[in-house]
């Protein structure tokens, strides 16, 4: 599946737009990488694929992750608070945590967390080329987490002559935000350094329902720095270096653990900083293995604290620490087969992966009940290794296979695969395609599931088992050229999965994990897009899901069984690019925070997020070479929409800037 027109719809496009100036960042071809590990087109793929490149970043003016994969087909981002705070993504149903985020190829998600999941609400975007999505159980590339799909984040790579960028933006909310991208290549060197902050005042997220809100504002200052070099032996050897640094702090709204609700809490400060640095390198040999060694160290430091003040009165004082540190090495190969009677473009490929996690949590906490505290200092590790072959029978038949063995420190040994085709039919008028996928996956239990504890009794459990799943999906796909409709893709794709050994929280004998849960899951994706001309574009989606607790039946929370998206790109002349996005939701089961009257008497509870639409619009004009004008509009019908209960989304903001490139 496609986030964006096929290949031939963006090459159209792409003829409006008047040369800027000389490109110093490199653009990556139209293939996707993460699915297999091979670049390959992705209308060969069984799986549901989406990009979001930089053009459509700058186009829609995406600033951080969670914005950019909003619109995403099968995937549903919910941000608990504001500017900067915490926002996960389920993917096809799945669980948060059976999603794994990539950068660059190497796992990103923090180990320190209770659940093992990556926070989408932190990283601005300035030094991202591209995003690609792969939906889907992808086990047996990638191994533990990626039950529903895999993210991957490409960074920015300098080429050609030096050049960059600089952007300047101011708006509601006191929002002012700055950038500056710079790079190009200069004989064996090349080099992209990429610098990105951000303040604002934010908004209120509390709804007026809850009695606990008293309108005060969530801020955020945030700053990013990334450098990519790399020295070029040849054309085909590079030698590179990645270092990423990013300090986020923000406001954000309590819990009061009395209430069980959420609490507007001025003295509520968080902060995180980040510190990577990956290491590089690949080559071709004797033109068809391509061989990569990398080596990356990610430290992370996550800081929450809540002073007293007395407006929360259930929970008097916090200060709670994260820190994470993983080391991972990857071997990775990509080997070109020669072609065979009924074979063409074949590949094959394989790996191995080493990853070290280590993570120490420090909650100390004080309220109505007595102090609280929760702790986890563990760490493990994992190694595995994978192979795939991917090819072309018969010139109809794409076929991908993958098969994974993965070695973690503290439990049995686990193989996973993945099978696929996609099967071009002999028609024609409508060059329609078929394809179906079928893979397992599985999810090691964290840190904090095996070693923690807390205050309240809670021990982790060292015995429990992964998590399990399988899955498949089988769909339908087009490109075609429609008459007045212009070119016209379409893609339906319906998917399923059972996930067995959930770990779940139980009270008996022991309050402890267990390997206690199920869930079933299915679904029907569906993406259209119409290009009438080279000049506009219209991109529709829509998803059903029913993802199910398997024992009760019950629908499982923050996963609407209905949303969709519309959005277009239009250019009314060639220096003009208009953006409108909208994203509807259905209604989501959640866990409720009560509202209150003006007694504190709770008067009703709500079991369920009510239905809501976003309205969002980006309108870029590049004024002369080298100048572009931007404003930007989000939640442009001041929605109050709760993605997660207690939590509406952020109110109308109106923002506008200047990019200036050279």
């Amino acid at each position: 599946m496609h986030s964006r027109p096929p290949a031939l719809v963006v090459a159209a496009l792409s003829l409006s737009l008047p040369a800027l100036a000389q490109e110093p960042l490199r653009t990556l071809p139209e293939t996707v990488v993460t699915a297999t590990g091979v670049p390959t087109d992705p209308a060969r793929l069984a799986a549901g694929v989406s990009v979001i490149d930089r053009r459509m970043i700058e186009d829609r003016g995406y600033e951080t992750l969670a914005e950019a994969l909003s619109a995403v087909p099968g995937l549903r981002v919910v941000q608990s608070g504001g500017s900067g705070q915490v926002a996960t993504v389920f993917v096809r149903g799945t669980n948060a945590n059976h999603v794994l985020v990539l950068r660059d190829g190497v796992p990103v998600n923090d180990p320190s967390t209770p659940n093992g999941v990556f926070n989408f609400g932190d990283d601005l975007l300035d030094d991202i080329e591209r995003i690609e999505v792969v939906r889907g159980p992808l086990a047996g590339i990638y191994g533990s987490s990626a039950i529903g799909g895999v993210i991957n984040m490409i960074t920015r790579r300098g080429s050609g002559p030096f050049g960059g960028a600089v952007t300047g933006e101011a708006g509601t909310q006191s929002t002012v935000r700055g950038s500056l991208v710079a790079g190009g290549r200069h004989g064996v060197l090349d080099g992209m350094l990429a610098a990105g902050s951000i303040s604002t005042r934010g908004t209120n997220v509390i709804p007026p329902r809850i009695a606990t809100a008293k309108g005060e504002r969530d801020d955020q200052t945030a700053q990013a720095v990334t450098a990519n070099l790399g020295l070029n032996l040849g054309e085909e050897t590079r030698i590179g270096v990645v270092g990423r640094w990013r300090q986020n702090r923000f406001g954000y709204d309590n819990i009061g653990s009395a209430l069980s609700t959420v609490i507007d809490d001025p003295n509520a400060r968080g902060e995180t900083r980040l510190g990577a640095l990956q290491a590089s390198a690949n080559t071709l040999i004797g033109g068809r293995w391509r061989t990569g060694l990398s080596v990356a160290r990610i430290e992370e430091d996550r800081r929450f604290q809540n002073g007293l003040d007395g407006i929360d009165t259930t929970s008097q004082a916090d200060d709670n620490r994260y820190e994470s540190w993983r080391t991972d090495v990857r071997w990775s190969n990509t080997l070109a087969l020669a072609d065979m009677p009924g074979v063409t473009a074949a590949a094959a490929t394989f790996g191995l992966a080493y990853t070290r996690d280590e993570a120490k949590v420090r909650v100390r906490s004080s309220n109505l009940f007595g102090p609280f505290d929760q702790d986890v200092d563990a760490s493990t590790s994992s190694t595995g290794g994978h192979a795939g072959l991917q090819g072309t029978l018969l010139e109809r038949l794409d076929v991908t296979l993958s098969l994974r063995h993965d070695s973690p420190r503290d439990f049995e040994d686990r193989t996973t695969w993945r099978v696929g085709g996609v099967y071009r039919l002999p028609v024609s008028v409508v060059p329609l395609r078929l394809f179906a996928a079928y893979g397992t996956g599985f999810r090691t239990p964290t840190l904090f599931d095996r070693y923690g504890t807390d205050g309240f009794g809670f021990r982790g459990n060292p015995n429990l088992r992964p998590e399990k799943s399988t899955g498949w999906e089988a769909g339908i796909g087009a490109d075609v050229a429609a008459g007045p409709l212009g070119l016209v893709s379409l893609t339906a794709t319906y998917f399923d999965t059972e996930i067995t050994d959930l770990i779940s929280t139980v009270f008996s004998p022991i309050y402890t994990q267990e390997n206690t849960g199920r869930a079933e899951i299915e679904g029907v994706e569906t993406q259209l897009t119409i290009a009438p001309s080279d000049r506009a574009s219209l991109t529709l989606g829509y998803t059903w899901t029913v993802a199910q607790d398997a024992t009760t039946g019950a629908q499982l929370p923050r996963r609407p069984r209905h949303s969709g998206s519309a959005t277009i790109r239009w250019l009314p002349v060639s220096s003009v690019t208009v953006s409108p996005e909208l994203l509807v939701f259905g209604p989501a089961v959640e866990n409720a925070f009560a509202a209150y009257d003006d007694a504190g008497n709770a008067i009703t509870t709500r079991s369920t997020n009510p239905a809501g639409v976003l309205l969002n619009l980006a309108v870029r004009w590049r004024v002369e070479k080298g100048w572009e004008v931007f404003a930007l509009g989000r939640n442009l019908t001041n929605s109050r929409y709760e993605p997660a209960n207690g939590f509406v989304s952020p109110s109308r903001g109106v923002f506008g800037g200047v990019t200036v490139r050279w």
